[in-house]
């Protein structure tokens, strides 16, 4: 019986398309770049097997690797992203780099400090202290005198003019001195500001501004009781950064670091001596006025309990609001901007009528918006919740009516509430009739599928079955062929889309590959457009991997013409996708006992790309590899 293999074992058969396959293309090109400059540091391997290491990036990160019941990589990180970032990527390269020079990786003790960085949800520092660092720190503080400790302050204020600040604040701060503290703290915020964030991942370059100094000294003055000089400056921090965000070029690194300061002006608000109505507007305004999504503690704060006699104070101001936007608003189909403002408005005016207990006055408020603004869907959504179906399907038929071809995404949801309702009342002949409708619309396979599924309940499966597949291939619609069993949906049917082309060899094939039905797939494969455009339907790898049972041959054929193309391209991205080609192909033709025909092949490959270096390392790692994978 062979040996199971270890969470290290497997760590050491990934290749490099293993890795990619995980992360991603761009993030493994990261991680790979943080690898080659040192950022990975005290790499060592835990109890149970994973890999836990340092990486130095904009701050320094514990990071963790694992591996997955599939066998698939896996990583969290003290980093913004979390989860399966360019850190976890360096780590597991590390890793594999020292197990090919024949490196030792040493076993992290049970008590490392990057565990419990890891393992708790609030942690806040990567470079937190230990508890053993903090008792050592302690016993050689207490030998010193005073004079000793102040000499040894001023030297490490000399060293570290960030420590220096810190004492200065803190100076300001015990003799009451805000004004300063505050003066310099505006400063901060607008230089901060100034410059937008950018990162070059080519280069491994960029800036990402560093908001953490800011957000501390923000928690320092709400700890001295300085609640409104806070909110100020919260607001200050709120404008610089937008401006800043709208200036920025990067992913997402700039807003989370303005956001990361949120909470503490949303505490510093709950402590305020505003009233709670006024509490909840200013919360508002913030959430209504964010445009990079970096106010969610605002929101989170909106959904707390607060006392009932403050929501309807809120409720009236934006119902107030609400009216005057009447006047100047044009119907929300022709105007994205006006209505994504005005649903965004109403929404709140709904929860806030909620709270405050009028809820007779919810849905005059839906029905009057979906009139300006064509918010047909929320308004149904509360009378199906409501059980009100009769009212709901009114205005269903209406909003479809309005709406028109205009807003197919609200249309569709407003269809799929129809459906609910036909499903709630148990008339399965409805649900499949729309069901069918909804794969005139869109083919696919999920919506085939799902006509099998309804068509099932009232046994018309195979006659509808057969119908669906004569509209693919010849563009008859179901409900106008012979014998056709479900009635109508009580909608408009939708006509044949003029722009198809049938016979629809894309869905046609998809299906096939759906029923298991290789014949199939291979008939309709062969029927492909062969123009100088090349073949855009279903992946053909897909197409491969189900008829290599079937067509063995068909399949390694296919598989080698994706991965000459890619190779022809001469990009690193389209060689690690060939390779994943040549491996499929490669094992088919193992398993036909086939090796020197594949063998031949691949130095076929390397004569004809012999001056690419890329290339040829995934021919040598395919021809080692495979030939010892399948020969066991």
């Amino acid at each position: 019986m062979p040996k199971k293999k270890t969470q290290l074992d497997r760590f050491s058969d990934m290749t490099w398309d293993d890795i990619e396959e995980w992360a991603g293309g761009k993030i493994t090109s990261r991680g790979k770049s943080y690898q080659r400059q040192g950022n990975v540091s005290d790499l060592a391997v835990t109890g149970d097997g994973s890999l836990i290491a340092w990486v130095e990036g904009t701050k320094r990160y514990a990071t963790r690797v694992a591996v997955d019941e599939d066998g698939l990589p896996e990583s969290d990180c003290t980093c913004p992203y979390e989860f399966d970032c360019k850190h976890g990527v360096a780590v597991l390269i590390d890793y594999l780099e020292r197990i090919k020079n024949n490196q030792p990786v040493p076993k992290a003790k049970h008590d490392d400090n990057r565990l419990e960085l890891l393992d708790d949800e609030d942690w806040e520092d990567e470079d937190a202290v230990s508890e053993d660092i903090r008792q050592d720190i302690d016993g050689f503080l207490k030998g010193k005198t005073k004079a000793q400790l102040i000499e040894m302050i001023h030297e490490f204020a000399g060293q570290y003019p960030e420590m220096a600040r810190d004492l200065s604040d803190r100076k300001q701060l015990t003799a009451g001195n805000i004004q300063t503290l505050v003066t310099r703290l505006h400063r901060e915020i607008l230089d901060i500001g100034a410059d937008p964030g950018w990162q070059n991942h080519w280069n491994n370059e960029g800036y990402t501004p560093d908001y953490s100094g800011i957000r501390k000294k923000l928690e320092a003055l709400l700890k001295a009781g300085h609640i409104d000089e806070v909110l100020t400056l919260g607001r200050e921090l709120v404008k610089a950064g937008t401006r800043q965000m709208e200036e920025s070029d990067d992913e997402g690194e700039t807003e989370m670091e303005v956001a990361a300061c949120m909470p503490v002006i949303v505490d510093a608000l709950d402590r305020s001596s505003l009233n709670t109505a006024d509490k909840l507007i200013w919360a508002l305004d913030a959430v209504l006025d964010d445009q990079f999504e970096v106010c969610d503690a605002f929101e989170k704060y909106l959904h707390r309990e607060h006392p009932k006699t403050a929501w309807p104070a809120l409720a009236d101001l934006l119902l107030a609001r609400l009216n005057k936007l009447k006047g100047g608003a044009t119907r929300g189909a022709d105007d994205f901007s006006c209505t994504f403002k005005r649903d965004r408005l109403s929404d709140w005016a709904i929860h806030a009528l909620e709270r405050a207990g009028r809820n007779d006055e919810i849905i005059p408020l839906c029905i009057a918006e979906a009139r300006q603004t064509g918010s047909y869907e929320r308004l149904v959504k509360r009378l199906v919740a409501q059980r009100c179906y009769e009212e709901a399907e009114k205005w269903i038929k209406q909003g479809l009516r309005d709406l028109g071809e205009k807003w197919p995404g609200i249309t569709a949801g407003l269809r799929d509430k129809l459906r609910e309702i036909r499903t709630l009342e148990k008339n399965w002949p409805a649900v499949a009739a729309m069901r069918v409708e909804e794969f005139v619309r869109n083919p696919s396979r999920q919506t085939f599928e799902e006509c099998r599924k309804t068509a099932g309940k009232v046994k018309a499966w195979p006659h509808v079955r057969e119908s669906l597949l004569c509209y693919l291939e010849k563009g008859e619609l179901p409900w106008a062929q012979k014998g056709w069993p479900l009635p109508g949906s009580g909608l408009d049917r939708p006509h044949a889309d003029q722009r198809n082309r049938f016979p629809l060899i894309a869905d046609l094939i998809d299906i096939a590959i759906l029923e298991k039905k290789p014949d199939q797939v291979l008939r309709w494969y062969d029927q492909r457009p062969k123009d100088r455009f090349g073949w855009h339907g279903v992946n053909e790898g897909t197409i491969a991997s189900s008829i290599q049972d079937h067509a063995p041959d068909r399949a390694v054929a296919i598989w080698k013409g994706k991965a000459e193309q890619l190779i022809a391209q001469v990009k690193p991205s389209a060689y690690q996708e060939a390779a994943k080609y040549l491996r499929k192909a490669g094992t088919v033709m193992s398993k036909q006992k086939k090796q020197a025909q594949w063998d031949q092949y691949l130095e076929s490959l390397r004569a004809m790309h012999a001056r690419k270096r890329r290339p040829i390392e995934i021919l040598d790692g395919l021809a080692g590899k495979l030939s010892a994978k399948e020969r066991r």
